[in-house]
Formats: structure tokens, C-alpha cells, sequence
């Protein structure tokens, strides 16, 4: 192998090495904003922001099927929502889901008297109860801090 043709492979090498590192330090000021905003999870403080503007008012969604005769209607609140419908009077859990932070620790879905679904979250227990007034689910809330419970 000749002179010349070593120093064409060595130069070849060199320009290979400096377009690498170039391109290294490129990408490292782009950095994670390639793809647009970064994503990040938010903080207790943010989240306990919030879930104190969130609204404690229950909305009534629109009614759903629950069977021939009867009226479902959907309750939501801060800790979760619940969907109930009267059976012969008596009130019957559908459905229940928990906003997020808080879990269900008691349902006692019906048909009863009552139905009832406890949300819980690490200082908060709030008990939804479902009784039927005319046909037609009502909710009654109740709402602690742990450390008030019995």
C-alpha cells in the first residue's frame, strides 16, 4: 500500500471522528425538545392545587339504560363518580369509578334501601349514598378526614 493511499484512509478516518463528535454536540443542544414540549409528571403541590379548585358539586349526567322501567342517572364528584338506577324502589349501584388519588373501600351495590360506594385517599373518606325518592336515584354525600373516623 502506498503513501498516498494510507494518507487517504487516514484522512478519511479523521473527517469519519470530527462529523461524529459534530454531530454528538448537536444533538446535545437540542436536547429532550426534539419532539416538541417535554412531557413531566406534576407535583404533589400541583396536584393538591388541583383537587382543591375541583368542584364538590355533583353534575348529573344524561340518564342511561338500566332497564325497563327505570331511570339511571350518573352522579359525579371530586373523589369519583357513580351511575345508580330504582329497582322496585330500591336503589342499585351500576356503576362507580374513582377520580384519581382516591380508591373504593366499601360498595354495597343493591338493590336496597341505601346503596352506597366509600371513595378513599390517604386523608380522605367520602361515602356516596344512593336512595330512590319517586322512581328517581338521590345522592347523599359525607365527606371526613381520616383522622376523623371513628
Amino acid at each position: 500500500m502506498g503513501r498516498r493511499a494510507l494518507l487517504g484512509v487516514g484522512g478519511w478516518l479523521a473527517a469519519a471522528v470530527l462529523t461524529t463528535i459534530a454531530v454528538v454536540w448537536a444533538v446535545s443542544l437540542i436536547g429532550t425538545d426534539i419532539t416538541g414540549p417535554a412531557a413531566r409528571p406534576m407535583t404533589l403541590k400541583e396536584v393538591e392545587r388541583a383537587l382543591a379548585t375541583a368542584s364538590a358539586v355533583p353534575s348529573v349526567g344524561p340518564p342511561a339504560s338500566a332497564g325497563p322501567g327505570s331511570q339511571a342517572l350518573g352522579f359525579s364528584y371530586a373523589e369519583g363518580s357513580v351511575t345508580a338506577a330504582c329497582d322496585a324502589g330500591r336503589a342499585l349501584l351500576l356503576s362507580w369509578t374513582p377520580a384519581p388519588g382516591y380508591g373504593v373501600d366499601d360498595v354495597e351495590r343493591g338493590p336496597a334501601h341505601t346503596a352506597s360506594v366509600v371513595f378513599e385517599s390517604d386523608d380522605r373518606k367520602t361515602t356516596v349514598s344512593l336512595t330512590c325518592r319517586s322512581g328517581t336515584p338521590v345522592a347523599t354525600v359525607r365527606s371526613a378526614a381520616e383522622h376523623d373516623e371513628d
